[in-house]
């Protein structure tokens, strides 16, 4: 049923199989512990499917019935809880007796006696899993920081070029302002050392301004390009991914091994895509440019 489900959706998604035995791709792997490697997995991947089927017979106020294996109940949770209810569903057969504490969960049922129900309730997940895309705010850490980032600097800054019309430098009023983040290729373990290499690369003079509400000034640096005023920032709260990432994967963990470094740099991913989101919903997107550490001329 696993391989049927993969056979459908990879038209759409790049899916792996929990027990595929390719070492690059397999979920589980040989020696390593299965609950170190589930944490990991719910890192790894954008979406999760568990399928329900007819395994166990339980007894229920003095009925029995059918239900799922626990350990795919609990892998259930696990995934759900790490990527939410939109990015992970459960397909189960339609006998099953499903606890009351899954209602919301995405959910689709067939009857494995009718042909064509199971490739219809997989293709109801994939449209689910394609009307979520990964910008979607979640409970990753990323996300978490990238709107502490939001609220505390990039808001408060285009709020504050908005209401003043401009930003005023050395008696010159601007109107044209753009705020630039810089964005590293990958996060090392010391961000702070990263960006003072990259700032080498930008001659700007360090501006402070008061925002309204707010206890403390917000200090930002700047450079003039042509008639535009530009400010340069460099977001090292995204140093946090790294100590978040550490306390949500078991201490066994190798923090310098493939799946450590592909993990961080999805987060760096899902930093810069929360922060487009937050961007967009408030209108502040044409305020705003990215600047990616490879496009930067030293």
């Amino acid at each position: 049923m696993a391989n049927e489900a993969k056979s459908i959706l990879d038209e759409y998604f790049d899916v792996t199989i929990w027990n595929d035995n390719i070492w690059d791709t397999a979920v589980f792997r040989i020696n390593q512990n299965f609950l170190s490697d589930l944490l990991k997995a719910t890192l790894k991947f954008d979406y999760g499917i568990l399928l329900g089927t007819k395994d166990d017979v339980i007894e229920y106020k003095g009925k029995k019935a059918l239900t799922p294996r626990d350990n795919v109940l609990f892998e259930l949770g696990l995934f759900t809880g790490r990527l939410g209810v939109a990015k992970c569903a459960f397909v189960i057969e339609k006998e099953l007796k499903v606890l009351s504490d899954l209602q919301g969960i995405s959910m689709a049922r067939f009857d494995r006696s009718k042909p064509g129900e199971f490739k219809s309730a997989i293709l109801q997940v994939k449209d689910v899993f394609l009307k979520s895309f990964d910008g979607d705010i979640n409970f990753f850490p990323s996300a978490t920081l990238a709107a502490g980032y939001f609220e505390n600097l990039v808001a408060p800054t285009c709020h504050y070029v908005i209401k003043s019309g401009g930003f005023s430098l050395e008696d010159v009023k601007y109107e044209k302002v753009k705020l630039k983040i810089i964005i590293p290729s990958r996060i090392t373990r010391n961000v702070n050392m990263t960006f003072e290499k990259l700032k080498k690369g930008f001659a700007t003079k360090s501006v402070s301004f008061e925002y309204d509400g707010r206890p403390r000034f917000i200090y930002l640096d700047t450079k003039i390009v042509g008639d535009t005023l530009e400010f340069v920032d460099f977001p090292t709260t995204i140093s946090g991914i790294n100590y978040a990432i550490l306390n949500l994967l078991p201490d066994d963990f190798n923090q310098l091994s493939d799946d450590y470094n592909l993990i961080v740099d999805r987060e760096l991913k899902r930093f810069i895509s929360t922060l487009k989101q937050f961007l967009l919903r408030d209108g502040f997107d044409d305020m705003v440019d990215f600047i990616y550490e490879g496009d930067i001329k030293t």
